[in-house]
């Protein structure tokens, strides 16, 4: 029997398998490297299906129990808080709950990133392991709750973000979740002349859509890599350092006091003024009107 292959971006798909609709999910974001959603339901089942991507599920609270079948291999889970599920891409699955599943989060993972990952570490012919969620897995956890978080905000950093946690979990799978053979290498660095290099087309490209794969070709390495050395060099994920050169742009065109507030959101990035006041307020403490107001004293009180 042929088991259809289902693409969990793909509304028709997605509806095939889930009759209640997620809490929230990347579908609205351009998230190509991963799609991810969060669910919220009671007691719920599918039927046997092979998933367009590698899988991983993890339950944010306990105690659920859950029949799940991978590749043909039946196992019943008593899933608690950060149990894991790894289905690799094209793997016959499907799960049927006992007990009412909560909340969970998921992901499907491209398969062409796993494996531009995974040669990028030295693993050739790599193979995915199936693992039922019997076990926690905290970087699952802390990974996947922090994509919740991103798209609870709205997803202020933008596609960089799926992006970065796109080639972190996919490494993770490849060292936790399968196997081949290794080589060897070492990291290259960042160097300063490079920063030097990022930073120029960071500040000239504020106004638009700032992409993971552009940055890593502007530093000559790898998206993986540069992920790495990036916050080696800067201390920050790349995503959180675009956005506070975003806020830094926008606190400079605010003192320079020739632009409206809108117009300040969107030549620094923001397609939404909302989601530009919500960010510049938790970075500076302050909205951008108060922000400016604060400014223009300062400057009468410089000329008095």
């Amino acid at each position: 029997m042929t088991v259809r292959k289902l693409d969990f971006r793909n509304p028709d798909h997605h509806a095939s398998l889930f009759s209640v609709a997620p809490v929230r999910s990347s579908t609205t974001h351009d998230w190509k490297a991963l799609y991810f959603e969060r669910r919220d339901d009671v007691l719920f089942q599918t039927g046997e299906h092979a998933i367009d991507g590698h899988y991983l599920m993890v339950k944010l609270n306990p105690l659920s129990i859950a029949e799940r079948r991978i590749d043909g291999r039946l196992r019943t889970e008593v899933q608690r808080r950060g149990s894991t599920a790894y289905v690799p891409n094209g793997c016959g699955h499907s799960v049927r709950y006992v007990r009412p599943l909560g909340s969970l989060c998921l992901m499907t993972l491209d398969d062409c990133t796993l494996r531009e990952v995974a040669d990028e570490l030295g693993v050739t012919r790599f193979a995915g392991v199936p693992t039922f969620a019997q076990e926690p897995d905290n970087f699952v956890l802390n990974a996947f709750e922090a994509l919740d978080r991103e798209l609870r905000n709205g997803n202020p950093h933008g596609v960089l973000i799926g992006e970065t946690y796109a080639r972190l979990v996919a490494a993770h799978i490849v060292t936790c979740y399968g196997k081949g053979p290794r080589g060897g290498g070492r990291m290259p660095a960042l160097t300063p002349v490079r920063m030097k290099w990022l930073d120029e087309y960071i500040e000239t490209h504020l106004a638009h859509p700032i992409t993971l794969e552009t940055l890593a070709r502007q530093a000559g390495l790898s998206p993986y890599y540069f992920t790495r050395v990036f916050k080696d060099a800067t201390g920050l994920p790349p995503y959180r350092y675009v956005l506070h050169k975003r806020i830094e742009f926008a606190c400079a065109a605010l003192r320079r006091d020739e632009l409206s507030i809108e117009s300040v959101a969107l030549a620094c990035g923001f397609s939404d003024n909302a989601q530009f006041s919500k960010q510049f307020k938790k970075i500076c403490g302050v909205p951008p009107s108060f922000y400016r107001m604060a400014c223009r004293r300062e400057e009468i009180a410089g000329i008095a």
